[in-house]
């Protein structure tokens, strides 16, 4: 086989892998009832005693009056956490493609009376946040979801403001602990290979850091001089 045809077939087969390892991902929030179920794990207590919230934006250097677009927001478990880091003078845009979710996070703006949240209707190649006016694109326990990560990331990157950060918070595919869920059958790639993507998209790895057990924090920004 040419080389060129050894190219063209590695890239097809990593295409295809990831493609499958994306449907394996979202196979739960194919239904307004399967979504139903999966709202229930997002906002049980115990995901928040596992992520802590706030050691988690202390790590990020969320600043009071900035803008922090939290992408893939589910039912806004990180919400009041956002809120309380970019104060009254602070911006939380809540994205998400479903609109049942987004149907209670509009709930949960108007109970918490929540004047600085705005829920966002993305799509699975845009989450069509406002251009130039994030400072931090927020993406926790999502970009494994994502089946387009090119563009989606590309679309953040003209969301940012000058000198805006983008933070990815994932899980290690392995287990690290014996307390971990073995993660290999639902997120496709592990830190590294994530790094490697994301990097060959145009950004520059800034922070690179474990958080809770079996997570780890990744901090961009965009480079456009690399794409």
């Amino acid at each position: 086989m040419k080389p060129t045809l050894r190219v063209c077939s590695f890239l097809l087969l990593g295409a295809l892998a990831y493609a499958q390892a994306a449907k394996e991902a979202n196979k739960e929030f194919t239904t307004p009832e399967s979504r139903a179920k999966v709202a229930k794990t997002l906002a049980d207590p115990k995901r928040e005693e596992r992520l802590k919230p706030k050691e988690l934006l202390a790590l990020l250097e969320v600043a009071p009056g900035s803008t922090v677009a939290d992408v893939g927001t589910g039912t806004g478990m990180m919400l009041p956490h956002l809120v309380e880091a970019v104060g009254p003078s602070g911006r939380v845009l809540a994205e998400d493609i479903h609109p049942d979710f987004l149907e209670r996070i509009e709930a949960r703006i108007k109970s918490s009376g929540w004047s600085n949240v705005t829920p966002v209707l993305g799509t699975e190649r845009d989450p069509k946040l406002p251009a130039g006016q994030v400072d931090l694109a927020f993406i926790l326990d999502t970009y494994h979801h994502f089946d387009y990560p090119e563009e989606m990331l590309g679309h953040v990157a003209r969301s940012l403001k000058s000198g805006g950060r983008l933070a990815i918070v994932d899980f290690y595919r392995r287990r690290r602990a014996a307390q971990d869920k073995d993660m290999s059958t639902h997120v496709r790639a592990d830190k590294d290979e994530v790094i490697k993507e994301i990097e060959g998209l145009g950004w520059k790895l800034e922070s690179n850091r474990d958080h809770a057990s079996n997570q780890y924090v990744l901090i961009f920004r965009f480079s456009p001089a690399k794409v």
